[in-house]
């Protein structure tokens, strides 16, 4: 999967009715009062969500908790109006700047964006705090200093899912590396980090990489495409889409080797039903981190002082905790911590005294 560099939009109002009926067809919206307007004007907020990729259960995940969140928002009160709107491509950057630029025609008071690019969408984010919207980025880095981030650390993610999957298979052998949504910036990070804990255990060889995407289904289909040329695996390193791998395997009729969990029900449900114990793990970011950003947009309107970074911690579920997370979760749907506004200012409150990342309880009920 490519990430596309953004170029120059023609200004034409047969351009301009393109971009806004593709982002219409692409939208889903909060009903209530309008937003729209300054933040200062006496309205509630308008709220807007502009995802680069929806072609994984993580980002739909992701963008169902926004969306309950948003509208438990509205209903309180909080915020007057939502939308969300997903590039149809994938992770095209070129396809979220126009997405975006319709969006600001829209005037929300705050925009949460989960970016294609880590450089390409300055420009036009610039163009949104030149209008005095709010900006959150989350699930990635970005090169855009106006606006506010939520940070996850892919190198304690990538660590997570290779370490101890290196540890269970006695530090030698042979592994395949699946990659994840390769051109985005959390991939490159996680890719580097995977790359230096291997060249610290020269006794594990890669046969094989691909391109899992971080999901199951097409995890599966390109492991399943170069095990028979891979004699002996010992183990997959992915970004968690090792249900589909297991599946692979399965198929291929060899024993499923370690590999590194997706955290959704399925996945969960699934290992602890097989016992495995071999230095299987899962591990991904948090999907409820659109949640997080969301009162943060608020507490941004509201004038509270946030510090323009903050880290979010992981989702790492160990063998210890796989039946708690399994008898939570629906089979499609992905760990998330339960961001509440209060445990979001807390995780500001953490920040701002550099103290350890706020971590939420394992939620006891589903949804």
């Amino acid at each position: 999967m490519r990430t596309h560099p953004s170029s120059p939009r023609r200004r034409t109002a047969v351009a301009a009715a393109l971009v806004a009926a593709v982002a219409v067809t692409a939208t889903g919206c909060g009903s209530g009062t309008s937003g729209g307007g300054s933040a200062g004007s006496g309205d509630k907020p308008f709220i807007a969500l502009s995802n680069g990729f929806i072609g994984n259960g993580w980002r739909q995940t992701m963008i169902a908790k926004f969306e309950a969140a948003a509208t438990k928002a509205q209903s309180d009160g909080l915020i007057g109006k939502f939308k969300v709107v997903n590039a149809p491509g994938e992770n095209s950057a070129t396809e979220q700047v126009a997405q975006i630029k319709s969006l600001l025609l829209q005037k929300p008071d705050a925009l949460l964006i989960d970016p294609a690019s880590p450089t390409a969408l300055k420009p036009v984010i610039q163009q949104a705090c030149d209008a005095g919207i709010k900006v959150v980025v989350f699930d990635s880095a970005i090169d855009a200093p106006c606006a506010h981030v939520l940070l996850n650390s892919f190198k304690d993610w990538a660590t997570a899912a290779a370490e101890p999957l290196v540890k269970g298979i006695g530090g030698k052998g042979t592994v395949i590396v699946s990659r994840g949504v390769v051109g985005s910036q959390p991939e490159a990070e996680m890719y580097q980090t995977t790359q230096d804990i291997l060249g610290r255990n020269p006794g594990v060889k890669v046969a094989a990489t691909v391109n899992g995407m971080c999901d199951g289904a097409k995890a599966q289909k390109a492991v399943l495409g170069v095990l028979s040329s891979v004699p002996k695996v010992d183990g997959v390193i992915g970004c968690g889409d090792g249900y589909g791998v297991a599946q692979a395997f399965t198929s291929a009729g060899k024993p499923v080797p370690a590999v590194t969990f997706e955290t959704n029900g399925r996945a969960l449900k699934y290992w602890q039903e097989s016992k495995l114990d071999n230095g299987s793990v899962a591990v991904m970011s948090d999907p409820g981190q659109s949640v997080a950003a969301l009162w943060e947009a608020i507490d941004l309107l509201d004038g509270k002082d946030i510090p323009k970074e903050i880290t979010f911690p992981i989702v790492l579920v160990e063998q210890k905790d796989v039946a708690a997370w399994a008898g939570v979760l629906k089979p499609d749907e992905y760990a998330a911590w339960p961001w509440t506004q209060e445990l979001f200012r807390k995780q500001v409150e953490a920040a701002k005294s550099g103290g350890a990342p706020v971590q939420p309880p394992i939620p006891t009920t589903a949804g």
